[in-house]
């Protein structure tokens, strides 16, 4: 039995060390091999990935290109409309303060108007007054021209009743 403790520690031993030894040479070639596999699956997947994040990349720039182009068109849009929306806001102003001058303005033509028509209408006051006034002269001269005339007859008269006095008393003078 004491051999038989020695012997099989010892088969296994020489076993081990024939696998060993056999393991050994191929194990460091299947480990190179296993780390080049391992390597190249890294590097394969290294490159897949720097693949996908350069299309990745290249799609979020499309993105952001297309998210910048959208924002610069809505943002051009609603500076139009703001735009628009001001110049309607300015022009609704002005139509507003145009109304406000011309309101004003047809107020004072109004009472321009007014105090015009009330002009003509002493105007037309004075110029009946005158032409009353003409007429009235041109009556008063008839008859003032017509008094003179009976005046001028009434002295013609009063001269010839004098002179006739005056011959009647210068012939009772002398009848005396």
């Amino acid at each position: 039995m004491n051999k038989a403790y020695w012997i099989a520690p010892l088969l296994s031993l020489l076993v081990f060390g024939a696998v060993y030894s056999n393991f050994k040479s191929d194990h460091d070639a299947r480990v190179k091999s296993w780390q080049e596999h391992v390597q190249a699956e890294k590097d394969a997947r290294l490159r897949a990935e720097t693949e996908a994040r350069r299309k990745a990349v290249d799609v979020a720039v499309r993105a952001q290109a297309e998210r910048q182009r959208e924002r610069a068109a809505k943002e051009a849009e609603e500076r139009a409309r703001r735009n628009a929306r001001q110049a309607a806001l300015d022009a609704r102003d002005l139509a507003f303060h145009e109304q406000e001058k011309l309101t004003k303005q047809i107020e004072s033509l109004k009472r321009d108007i007014a105090s015009e028509q009330d002009a003509v209408a002493q105007i037309n006051r004075d110029r009946q007054s005158s032409l009353d006034e003409q007429a009235f002269l041109k009556t008063y001269i008839v008859k003032a021209q017509d008094n003179v005339k009976a005046l001028e007859d009434v002295l013609t008269k009063i001269n010839a009743a004098e002179a006739a006095r005056m011959a009647v008393e210068a012939t009772n003078k002398k009848n005396f």
